[in-house]
């Protein structure tokens, strides 16, 4: 069967991987220089189990096998096992993580002794926690390097402008003004690009993007060793995403709003205001990270989405979008594949 995965990101080259173990023929068209370069870049990623709905815990377990199943063929370690933490001020906070851990099978704890709680970079940490075991921090550049090997054959560097259903497949138009080809199947994990060229072929994705950007700090000296992935929401009501990046260096991503982030703000707004506000927080809550900025991540999430895996189908077409998707890749990309040669469209989760 022939395919086109438009999209070389993550999710993109697993399925195009998966495919190709299956005996597919696959081209993985990516309009950037390089793969992963858009949603997927940065050098590290949370991996976790904790979420608020049960069915993504047991995805993320999914998931973590497959991972696992990657690690053996990279003779590396993709994701290392740090834990994650999810905390507030609150016990609501915690609550609905713990009840959806509990419900899917996953182990967790949500006390600590005192001589055992989290080792992280926080001037003071909150009362409610729920410790996460099996989380920790996927590194990005290992799984880039993976999948790269595994797909160079398919990848093809070109920027794909249109899609029309015919009676015998989808024609793939390229911006170049090259006809693309014509493939079988299309599957489109294009992200911020996925609603335009869904839209081409009867299949309604989010089109409303913001501005998000997560920056990277040093670590001090004194910083306690092994620090977990955490996850918590500030007195202040600011949610935040942290974790360890590369060694001695802690990465803080910061949800300000929609207010912030809109898209009509613009990027350099966006950006200044959530730069300012991240060095403010770390100045006031990481005593020990360094407030200064060595890094910083920028990408376009979807407006009003939370954790998810969303399917589309409509004939020859499948499209594929969600938020925080890179953990959830290795499934992802083995259920892509599934429907793409067994006719089988996975539910959705959100």
């Amino acid at each position: 069967m022939s395919v086109a995965v438009i999209g070389a990101g993550v999710v993109g080259l697993a399925t195009t991987a998966a495919l190709l173990e299956r005996g597919a023929d696959v081209v993985c068209y990516e309009q950037g220089a390089a793969v992963m370069g858009e949603r997927s870049a940065g050098d590290s990623r949370i991996f976790r189990y904790a979420h608020r709905a049960p069915e993504l815990v047991i995805a993320a377990g999914h998931s973590r096998r497959l991972f696992t199943g990657w690690e053996r063929r990279a003779g590396r370690q993709l994701v290392e096992p740090a834990g994650t933490v999810i905390s507030g001020p609150t016990e609501q906070d915690v609550l609905p993580w713990a009840r959806a851990m509990a419900s899917a099978g996953a182990p967790f704890t949500v006390s600590f002794e005192d001589d055992d709680r989290p080792r992280l970079p926080a001037a003071r940490l909150p009362e409610h926690f729920l410790a996460d075991p099996a989380g920790g921090v996927i590194r990005v550049d290992r799984v880039r390097e993976f999948l790269s090997r595994i797909c160079a054959p398919a990848v093809r560097t070109a920027a794909v402008s249109g899609l029309e259903e015919t009676s015998d497949g989808v024609l793939v138009r390229t911006r170049d003004g090259d006809c693309g080809g014509r493939f079988e199947t299309v599957v489109l994990a294009a992200g911020a690009g996925t609603s335009a060229l869904a839209a081409q072929v009867g299949l309604d994705a989010p089109a409303a993007l913001t501005h998000h950007a997560r920056f990277t700090f040093p670590l001090r000296e004194q910083a306690p060793a092994g620090p977990p992935a955490w996850i918590t929401r500030t007195a202040g009501g600011l949610s935040t995403y942290q974790h360890s990046s590369t060694p001695g260096h802690w990465a803080v991503g910061l949800e300000l709003g929609a207010s912030a982030t809109r898209w009509e703000v613009g990027r350099t707004a966006a950006l200044e205001a959530a730069r300012a506000a991240t060095l403010d927080y770390v100045r006031a809550e990481l005593e020990h990270v360094e407030p200064r900025i060595v890094d910083e991540i920028y990408c376009t999430p979807y407006a009003d989405l939370d954790d998810g895996i969303h399917y589309l189908r409509r004939d020859r077409t499948i499209a594929v979008y969600g938020e925080n998707l890179f953990k959830f890749a290795p499934l992802i990309g083995e259920q892509l594949a599934g429907a793409v040669l067994d006719g089988v469209v996975p539910s959705s989760i959100d």
